[in-house]
């Protein structure tokens, strides 16, 4: 028996201490193991066996605690456990041999068992499994006090497992994203360099090649937002009330697959720009308004407080002439880029009247710079600055590029000037508004 029964404020107290160590921990087996040792020891139970229910209702044994002889091949009644798993209640008794309700069993005949205590894990409404916790030697091991606490136990251990099991997905997920990029990959250059020097030939391999990405990036996109769907569901509480802790790490996940969507979502851009199948829809659109909004997106991508985010723009700007949201996608990477390599001081939007019939935007920043030798290929697709510096940072290699397809789409020109330790300035030409011209 448990040294300190699992009864009053002592038995929450260290529930809850349990609960923080089980949050810390997001990889699903140690995650799994110390749930299960904490749990005997919390009950003061002899064996135990933490067993998962796989999504097409099987058993997974997943780990035990102790060491139950077996006999005849068998280590744990899986009658008891079927039982918890389908009543979805918890299961007490003082002595299974002479419980009516149990001893006729064969499991329980076989393996002498006595003292039993067999509780759901139930996350949000869902059954994810049961913790089986028994002492042969002994009966009364465990009583109805009991229950409770190692239910609030259960519950909160039943939570740590789905957000490992999540966690787990994800990474799983962007695995299986890299691996089929990087056999794309392969596949892509044995082609090239088998194609023949015709020219059709290679126009032909290319859209191919785009089109296969194209058609990746379209399908991964839905199940992607899925995903950062529920994330958002689940922190915002629709599925149950969440700790600090597990915010946290929901955050963490969103962050994650987000960056994944970001690079599923480049891929499809710049395949259709590619292809031409990335239309604009321009317009006449005020300065001030597309500065305004790419500030404001611009806030939620910056974590570091040492860097100020501003914007400025001449007087009396005339209107731009060009699509809002793709306006803004080029505004938005040019900052995100400039958010990666600027560890403090300043990122500057600015825009000026070029000539009678160009605005001049620029992206200033006060960060680390880029090598004159990484200056000719910046704007080339997945081409990334290797700086020992920025090693750190993670990109898709693809916002520039990206880019440049936009600018160009819409009739102007892009270009960068840097210097190493002092900043980088990225600048690109829009069209002022066809109503401003034709007012003249």
């Amino acid at each position: 028996m448990s040294e300190e029964p699992l009864q009053g404020n002592s038995a929450l107290e260290r529930v809850l201490d349990i609960s923080r160590r089980m949050a810390e921990n997001r990889e699903l087996q140690p995650l799994l193991e110390f749930v299960m040792q904490q749990a005997v020891e919390f009950s003061g139970g002899q064996h135990g066996y933490l067993v998962l229910v796989e999504p097409d209702g099987t058993l997974n044994f997943q780990v035990k605690y102790g060491n139950p002889s077996d006999r005849e091949g068998q280590s744990v009644s899986r009658s008891i456990v079927q039982q918890v798993i389908s009543t979805g209640e918890p299961l007490l008794s003082r002595n299974a041999l002479e419980d009516a309700n149990l001893s006729a069993m064969k499991s329980v005949f076989n393996l002498r068992l006595q003292s039993i205590l067999c509780v759901p894990l139930r996350s949000r409404g869902k059954l994810l499994g049961v913790l089986y916790l028994e002492n042969r030697d002994i009966p009364n091991a465990f009583t109805r006090q009991d229950i409770p606490p190692l239910n609030i136990f259960a519950g909160q251990a039943a939570i740590a497992i789905e957000n490992a099991q999540l966690n787990e997905q994800r990474e799983r997920f962007a695995a299986e994203l890299e691996e089929r990029v990087r056999e794309r990959t392969v596949e892509l250059e044995e082609a090239r360099w088998h194609a023949t020097a015709n020219w059709e030939a290679a126009m032909q391999e290319n859209r191919l090649r785009t089109a296969l990405l194209s058609n990746i990036a379209h399908d991964l996109r839905s199940p992607l937002n899925t995903v950062v769907g529920a994330l958002d569901m689940m922190k915002e509480g629709v599925f149950g009330d969440v700790t600090e802790d597990q915010v946290l790490w929901i955050d963490r996940s969103l962050t994650a697959t987000r960056q994944i969507l970001r690079l599923v979502s480049d891929i499809f851009d710049l395949s259709k720009l590619e292809q031409g199948g990335l239309e604009l829809y321009p317009e006449t659109l005020e300065i001030g308004g597309i500065l305004e909004q790419t500030l404001a997106i611009a806030e939620g991508l910056r974590q570091n407080d040492q860097v100020e985010l501003a914007i400025e723009m001449a007087p009396n700007l005339p209107p731009v002439w060009g699509d809002f949201d793709r306006i803004q996608q080029i505004l938005v990477n040019l900052v995100s880029n400039a958010l990666k390599f600027t560890t403090s001081g300043t990122i500057l939007v600015r825009a000026d009247l070029a000539d009678e019939e160009t605005l001049l935007f620029r992206v200033a920043d006060s960060g680390e710079g880029i090598p004159a030798e990484n200056l000719p290929t910046i704007f080339d697709r997945f081409s990334m600055v290797d700086l020992n510096l920025n090693r750190r940072r993670k990109g898709t290699g693809l916002g520039l590029a990206i880019c440049k397809e936009l600018v160009e789409q819409h009739g102007g020109q892009i270009w960068v000037e840097s210097q190493v330790g002092v900043g980088t300035t990225f600048s690109f030409t829009l069209p002022v508004s066809k109503e401003r011209e034709n007012a003249k």
